[in-house]
């Protein structure tokens, strides 16, 4: 199995490659690095940005590795995915409910906000009319609020499977 350095030309970690100009190829390497490592949880979406903007503005491979120094092994393959915990499962279903209510949250604001704007605009007092699309926007916020457990189980479930799927060796295409 290559290990993340090896994906690179040219290994960043060593001190008379550290100088050289990255290429497109490298910036992609730590780009996904940095994508899976969020992706993980084990950075935050600052720390994500940042580290993002730092590899787009970066120049040299010696710019490039100290961005993933404490995300790699150092001589480890790149990232060998160990056994989930139950728990582990159950705090990203949580974390995904979260972002659930959020965006149902976002999805009743908005169009409310501006539906109130706009009444407020037109009729000036006339029938209450942007009630309608609150209510049904209103009711999917309640109905994701109401639904936590579900959710979250139906997450676990995704990932176990995902995982299950990531540990399975390959088949060959044709079974006979």
């Amino acid at each position: 199995m290559e290990t993340f350095w090896e994906s690179f030309r040219l290994d960043p970690r060593q001190p008379g490659n550290g100088a050289m100009r990255a290429s497109d190829a490298d910036r992609e390497i730590v780009r996904a690095m940095l994508a899976d490592a969020f992706a993980d949880g084990r950075l935050t979406r600052e720390e994500y940005d940042d580290r993002l903007n730092t590899l787009y503005g970066g120049r040299t491979l010696g710019d490039l590795s100290s961005l993933v120094t404490d995300l790699v092994p150092p001589d480890g393959p790149s990232m060998a995915p160990a056994p989930l915990l139950v728990a582990d499962l159950r705090t990203r279903g949580a974390r995904k409910w979260r972002r659930d209510v959020e965006e149902s949250f976002t999805a009743f604001l908005v169009p409310s906000i501006i539906c109130t704007v706009i009444w407020i605009a037109v009729t000036r007092g006339a029938f209450f009319w942007p009630a309608f699309p609150m209510l049904f926007l209103g009711l999917n916020l309640v109905k994701t609020v109401v639904h936590r457990e579900s959710v979250i189980e139906r997450e676990v479930l995704r990932l176990e499977e995902q995982a299950a799927k990531d540990a399975a060796p390959e088949l060959p295409a044709g079974g006979g």
